[in-house]
């Protein structure tokens, strides 16, 4: 099974530790250049993430969106494990 890998916004690091010590892959989502299953941000406007500037880390498949402002750490580890 492949090792999923998550996008976090920089800001987001106790998420990302988190994350890291669940095994989790973790990449900074705004300077990778690895593909990512899914995307950790932190939005309290709205659900949705402007993919602009994301070409590079997001599959042709649908890559998971979290927003970490609508989301607490136990719920974001328990959907990217669903992936």
């Amino acid at each position: 099974m492949k090792r999923k890998v998550v996008g976090v916004q920089r800001e987001l690091n106790e998420i990302a530790e988190e994350l890291i010590r669940q095994g989790i892959k973790v990449t900074d989502l705004l300077e990778t250049n690895e593909h990512v299953d899914a995307m950790v941000y932190y939005d309290d406007e709205s659900d949705m993430i402007n993919e602009e500037g994301f070409e590079n880390v997001i599959h042709k498949k649908q890559v998971v969106k979290i927003n970490a402002a609508k989301n607490n750490i136990d719920q974001i580890v328990r959907k990217i494990k669903e992936i």
